[in-house]
């Protein structure tokens, strides 16, 4: 009679358990409430004289779970998930039915149907961006705006961004599955995101080229950049001769006899790390404001950017730019 008694409490504990399972998506208070009214329905069946196992005696475990749902009131298993999302819709459409709702729902369309005008735009600009955005990063990236300069030229930039402006189009009209279409969206926004980004690491935002950002330079320099020109900021002076021999460790001084300061020259061609260097006095004391300034080249491994610097890279001379020199009329002889 003992193992008869430890077979039945085995099989209601088995039953109770599956049953548990057929009801693991409801929430804990409900599902706990139907497991209570089961395991005092079990109990009662083992008081019963009857052998026959439980499953027979009760049906299926999912029958008897569904039975359960449908005496509660519950969904069924699996209509949990559309049971929320039907009370969300109900409790959408409540507030849509609301004065305010009713106004949100034309604003909403309007906003709807100007975005969708809006897409060709977006995809002419999502064309330029993908140009633009590499040459942002660039030192003289402020060259590259409006019109991106991949390899210092202009006509190259001009050309590309023909060419990715007429693909993003073509890419925009096309008719693409719903996977690959949220990929590109997705693309495009992170192109936008790096662009502002990169546009505010750049020369242009910053303001060191004021010229070219298209802004007017201040009436009083100060700070980093001291001496500004109508093109930017003066980071060097290069005297010439009248008759156009260059000039070295020339003193220059302004209108009230104060030397003559320009900015510090943070960025070259190359983009190696370069330190002033302030020709000696002869009693061994640094002459500042000598100009031509002179730069000297650190050697580091990597570049102003922290990028690791390729063999040859760093270039040893740094030569004076070419400009053009006035002509000055000879004097006339006199009789």
């Amino acid at each position: 009679m003992t193992a008869a008694t430890d077979s039945t409490t085995r099989q209601a504990q088995d039953y109770l358990a599956a049953v548990e399972h057929e009801l693991a998506d409801l929430p804990t208070e409900d599902r706990s409430a139907l497991l209570e009214d089961l395991a005092q329905h079990l109990d009662a069946l083992a008081a019963e004289d009857d052998d026959r196992p439980v499953a027979v005696r009760l049906g299926p475990p999912a029958a008897y779970a569904a039975d359960l749902r449908s005496a509660a009131g519950l969904p069924a298993r699996g209509g949990v998930a559309r049971a929320a999302s039907l009370g969300m819709r109900e409790r959408l459409d409540a507030v849509l039915a609301t004065p305010a709702g009713r106004r949100i729902v034309p604003a909403a369309r309007e906003v709807g149907r100007l975005l969708g005008e809006l897409r060709p735009a977006w995809w002419v600009l999502r064309g330029y961006l993908v140009v633009l955005l590499p040459c942002l990063h660039e030192l003289d990236g402020v060259s590259d705006f409006p019109v991106p300069a991949p390899l210092d030229n202009h006509l190259l930039g001009a050309v590309l961004v023909v060419a990715a402006v007429a693909g993003s189009v073509a890419l925009g009209r096309r008719r693409m599955p719903r996977p690959l279409g949220l990929l590109v969206a997705a693309s495009g926004v992170v192109v936008l995101l790096f662009t502002f980004v990169a546009w505010d690491r750049s020369e242009v935002s910053r303001g060191t080229y004021l010229g070219a950002a298209g802004t007017s330079p201040p009436e009083h320099a100060i700070g980093e950049y001291p001496l500004l020109s109508r093109y930017g900021p003066v980071t060097d002076v290069l005297p010439y001769a009248a008759d156009g021999t260059p000039l070295e460790g020339a003193l220059l001084y302004d209108q009230d006899g104060r030397p003559l300061q320009v900015g510090f020259q943070e960025w070259w061609a190359d983009r190696c790390v370069r330190v002033l260097e302030q020709p000696l006095a002869a009693d061994g004391v640094p002459v500042p404001h000598s100009f031509p300034q002179s730069y000297e080249l650190l050697g580091l491994d990597v570049d102003i950017h922290s990028v690791p610097v390729s063999p040859g890279q760093c270039a040893t001379d740094l030569p004076r730019p070419h400009v053009p020199l006035p002509v000055f009329p000879a004097e006339s002889a006199t009789d």
